[in-house]
């Protein structure tokens, strides 16, 4: 075969393979940019379904308590705004346990955010469960307990009982800082004082506000202190920190819960079909509640700004939360 031939033979070939390379390029790139615009289109139809979901709200005013707690307060702002895209204007009414149950009890607060049941807060839900009733369950695994840094060696301070150890009390701060004393851990830290002789050792239970016994914690663990806090889950320095739960065989915080979104019973009269179904949709989780206490404890977020970021996160969720379904 004469060389001229061959050399056209061989260019025709690198040509073909040149274009079946571009073409492959070229449908991958078209691929690509067809996902993407299909992602685009999924999200602007649930931002579009929420939007118009927001105009046909049945309106009127609703009055949402919580207690004055950073992650109640950040789920509290997530339901308010769910109602508000529904097209309800919504007061809210925040203090302690205290405050807050009677005036759920009475019918002031529509909704309540969180009830803590059967354990924590069974003591304010005996006495007013004849007048609200349960929405829905917006998450489980809610929990009370006493933790350690993790810089303590377990083997010094594995349980409750390892706090009244004359080696053990000798080291720790005697200063146990948490919250208000009408919470559910603070009462239940009170069981514990008295059933582990923990004031005979020296300790002494503070309640405070939240801004003090977490002052007390950034302190403790900056010079690597040793000492114990009453927390629980969802809470920011879950995440935050490096912290390890004590044994304590006797329950006296209880067992696990679950966080019920609660209403007056005159409520469900108050609002439309679609609304009941849209918050009885609700569901987080305590990573959820976690994650939001974390943008608002550490990075500084707004509670109504973590709350928005959450929902835009999960739009579909919201958008199966409030948009009606076709039978409706």
């Amino acid at each position: 075969m004469p060389q001229d031939t061959t050399d056209a033979h061989t260019n025709g070939l690198v040509r073909m393979l040149s274009l079946r390379h571009a073409y492959v390029r070229c449908c991958s790139q078209m691929l690509t940019t067809m996902n993407l615009l299909r992602q685009r289109l999924r999200n602007s139809i649930a931002a579009l379904l929420l939007l118009c979901s927001a105009q046909v709200g049945a309106g009127g005013l609703v009055t949402l308590g919580h207690v004055d707690l950073s992650f109640y307060e950040v789920t509290a702002s997530l339901v308010q705004q769910v109602l508000e895209r529904m097209g309800y204007n919504v007061a809210v009414k925040k203090g302690s346990h205290a405050q807050v149950y009677p005036l759920l009890g009475t019918g002031e607060v529509d909704l309540f955010v969180a009830a803590w049941l059967p354990n924590a807060h069974a003591q304010y839900w005996d006495e007013y469960k004849d007048s609200t009733v349960k929405v829905v369950a917006l998450y489980e695994d809610a929990r009370l307990f006493w933790a350690v840094p993790a810089y303590i060696p377990a083997s010094d301070v594995g349980s409750v009982a390892d706090l009244g150890k004359a080696e053990v009390a000798a080291k720790m701060q005697k200063e146990i800082r948490g919250p208000g004393a009408d919470s559910g851990l603070m009462i239940g830290s009170k069981k514990i004082f008295a059933e582990y002789g923990l004031e005979e050792a020296g300790y002494k239970l503070m309640p405070g506000k939240p801004a003090d016994w977490i002052a007390n914690f950034n302190e403790n663990t900056a010079a690597q202190h040793w000492f114990v806090m009453p927390l629980w889950q969802p809470q920011y320095l879950n995440k935050a920190s490096k912290l390890r739960i004590l044994d304590e065989p006797k329950k006296l915080l209880g067992e696990i819960d679950t966080a019920w979104l609660v209403a007056h019973k005159d409520f469900r009269s108050k609002v439309d079909a679609r609304t009941w179904k849209a918050l009885q949709r609700m569901s987080l989780s305590v990573r959820a509640v976690t994650e939001m206490d974390y943008l608002v404890n550490v990075q500084k977020m707004s509670p109504r700004d973590a709350a928005r970021n959450w929902m835009g996160s999960h739009a579909d969720t919201v958008n199966y939360w409030i948009y009606p379904d076709a039978e409706d």
